[in-house]
């Protein structure tokens, strides 16, 4: 009987002590780029800059704006699969509009499987360009599930991407998982579209005035990768890439977040 009772005082001591350890973050790094469909500033495929960057910064996911799959002299050139099949990294895409010469829209890069995906379309003005959100489910492990998403914004017109914004916090802001969030918002911090995002939103540039676009000045910062505010969770660290500026007219965003 002593020895049973040892027993238990011995489990519970362990357990007290186990719970007691602080928990380990889990990080997660994320690269957003909008990769102006696949041409660099003279007209010439940028893919290979691309490729570039995600091998140098190795990110578990990437978010890219302005992807084309496009259909040239009877082939389809699919460049968010050719990225997927040299990085090995999983993918979804969402065609926002359509030619027939084929279409453009966001796609999402991944490390793990993308267990569902979501695509919606954002209400905008008649005659204003398509515009979608696209969203992927990842299992990172038992006790993390999250949701990623992308999404390109209406850049011609203030009042369609202030309502993209608006409806894009209307969908997700309620969401039961962690929300990972990567935008080409084409809306500076202190413009209508951003205000969406103040309330329940992590901004990962925590406030940096630089520039994401390469004929920016200080504070054009128009890029945003942003987390929602449900669970425990930190911005460990974000930049701005901007050591190539002829690959897009934009510069890729990198930020790592922490979830508790």
């Amino acid at each position: 009987m002593k020895k049973f009772c040892g027993s238990v005082v011995l489990v519970a001591v362990l357990m007290t002590m186990v719970a007691s350890q602080p928990r380990r973050a889990v990080e997660i790094k994320i690269l957003s780029f909008n990769v102006r469909h696949g041409e660099n500033r003279w007209g010439k495929s940028n893919l290979r800059s691309i490729l570039r960057v995600i091998q140098e910064q190795k990110p578990h996911l990437v978010a890219l704006q302005a992807v084309d799959s496009t259909r040239i002299d009877g082939e389809v050139r699919f460049q968010l699969r050719q990225l997927a099949l040299q990085t090995g990294m999983h993918y979804i895409y969402g065609a926002a509009d359509s030619t027939s010469d084929g279409n453009q829209g966001v796609g999402i890069l991944s490390r793990w499987p993308i267990e569902k995906s979501q695509k919606l379309k954002l209400p905008a003005t008649p005659g204003a360009d398509p515009r979608v959100l696209l969203c992927g489910l990842i299992r990172h492990s038992k006790s993390l599930t999250f949701r990623f998403c992308n999404a390109r914004l209406e850049y011609a017109s203030v009042y369609d991407r202030a309502l993209q914004a608006a409806y894009i916090n209307h969908m997700l802001a309620e969401s039961i998982q962690p929300v990972l969030l990567a935008m080409d918002m084409g809306a500076r911090p202190n413009e209508q579209p951003y205000f969406s995002f103040r309330k329940k939103w992590l901004d990962a540039a925590r406030g940096s005035l630089l520039p994401t676009w390469t004929e920016g000045v200080p504070g054009d910062r128009l890029d945003y990768i942003m987390v929602l505010q449900n669970t425990r969770v930190n911005v460990k660290n974000y930049k701005v890439l901007r050591q190539d500026r002829d690959a897009s007219d934009h510069f890729p965003i990198v930020a790592t977040v922490e979830f508790w």
